[in-house]
């Protein structure tokens, strides 16, 4: 899917572009071939990408035996350290400052929140690259509002309206079923907010080497627990005129997040998956969960791993791909591995409203070969449920749609 050679054309006209690229390895190796094109043009290369990246033999390898007798002039950069540690910035701008810098930003998304002060860090310095180069597995994970920070950090000119515009614009307010006021995008804002993009695509190539097969797993919530998760929302409304919106999600979505159906179907689940001598990752949301799963004796008698931000990640997945067959993580923390094969289920135990987390397991599952993966996606019937259930859904179809036009202006070029 999508153009499979690299369009060096545009860049030279642009200084700036964007590679989609799904496969980690691949997205990679195109990165590194843009560099090796314009090698007489620039003095360093500024590599960023997540710390948890970076903190990895392999990756760095990789962009090292990539690189050749140039990564001599490579520096590396953490996203995270841009804006905990002030050095680390300085030495950036000096960088850029004084010479002619080619800037990478892998797993560029990560810069999509342009109120965060990474994002506002490295748009203050944009301008100073001789090169920038975004690299990312999908266009989008939130909606077009991603695509806004990708092209302010393109050039801050080409797009004449600041983010409320370009929301007002492209992403109009609507209210749901569900009397909630949302933006959400249109496939001809889509496209509209695409062709704003298009000049900065230098490759697209969404493909893998996977074959998912989906399962959703409908929960239902027994009389008893349901009574107690209306009492427990009843009680924490008592009184309040206003509510944050992220307060009540995770307040809410705690009250029944590990209810009976749920525990017996992941019980029999573990008991099909390791029959099978196959792999499983299970994704939790709260570390309560994880630590329910542990105490309850669900796991009594597996070999398992978890992985969260308070684990020794590198350590976990050494043993979970040399031989222990069940890894329970939590959404939000890095994966730190290029690949990680041998896995063929996923099981999302709870739901999340970023799409982007449900996503980042799959680069990393990729081999040389296809590979079949089973999901297991756990749905309980609650209003709360049904609402991310329904966003996350908005969230695949423009996505999907994305992808579909990248496609197809690709075939209109040629």
């Amino acid at each position: 899917m999508g153009r499979k050679y690299i369009n060096y054309k545009k860049f030279a006209q642009n200084k700036a572009g964007i590679l989609y690229v799904r496969m980690n390895g691949r997205r990679l190796d195109a990165a590194l071939k843009v560099i090796k094109h314009f090698r007489h043009e620039w003095d360093y290369v500024a590599w960023i990408a997540p710390t948890s990246y970076l903190d990895i033999v392999a990756y760095v390898d990789c962009v090292r035996k990539g690189a050749g007798r140039l990564i001599t002039k490579f520096r590396f950069f953490s996203y995270e350290y841009l804006s905990l540690k002030g050095d680390v910035y300085l030495s950036l701008y000096n960088l850029a400052n004084s010479q002619r810098v080619f800037c990478v930003i892998d797993e560029s998304l990560n810069v999509k929140n342009t109120s965060s002060i990474r994002t506002q860090l490295l748009m203050t310095i944009r301008s100073k690259f001789a090169f920038r180069l975004l690299l990312s597995q999908d266009p989008i994970s939130r909606g077009l509002r991603d695509i806004y920070a990708h092209l302010m950090f393109m050039d801050g000119n080409s797009i004449k309206m600041n983010e409320n515009q370009f929301l007002h614009s492209y992403m109009p307010y609507y209210r749901d079923d569900f009397k909630v006021w949302k933006r959400w995008s249109k496939p001809k804002f889509e496209r509209q907010a695409f062709r704003l993009l298009q000049p900065y695509i230098l490759l697209c190539d969404f493909s893998d080497n996977l074959i998912l097969d989906y399962h959703i797993c409908p929960i239902e919530l027994s009389e008893a627990e349901k009574q107690a998760y209306n009492e427990a929302k009843a009680e924490f409304l008592k009184g309040r005129v206003q509510v944050a919106y992220l307060q009540v999600i995770q307040r809410f979505q705690y009250f029944y997040t590990i209810c009976y159906q749920k525990t017996v179907l992941l019980k029999q689940l573990l008991m099909e998956i390791t029959a099978r001598n196959e792999k499983v990752v299970v994704f939790t949301k709260f570390l309560s969960e994880i630590k329910f799963l542990k105490e309850s004796g669900i796991l009594r008698g597996y070999q398992y791993v978890v992985l969260s931000g308070t684990t020794n990640k590198t350590k976990a997945l050494k043993l979970f791909e040399t031989g222990v067959p069940i890894m329970i993580c939590t959404y939000k923390v890095e994966m730190p591995r290029l690949f990680l094969h041998g896995c063929g289920n996923v099981i999302y135990f709870s739901q999340t409203f970023d799409y982007k987390d449900k996503l980042s397991i799959f680069p990393k599952l990729y081999a040389d070969h296809p590979v079949k993966v089973r999901i297991y996606d756990f749905w309980v019937n609650t209003h709360l449920e049904n609402l991310i259930r329904d966003n996350l859904s908005r969230k695949k179809k423009v996505l999907q749609n994305v992808h579909r036009m990248m496609s197809y202006k690709e075939v209109c070029d040629l």
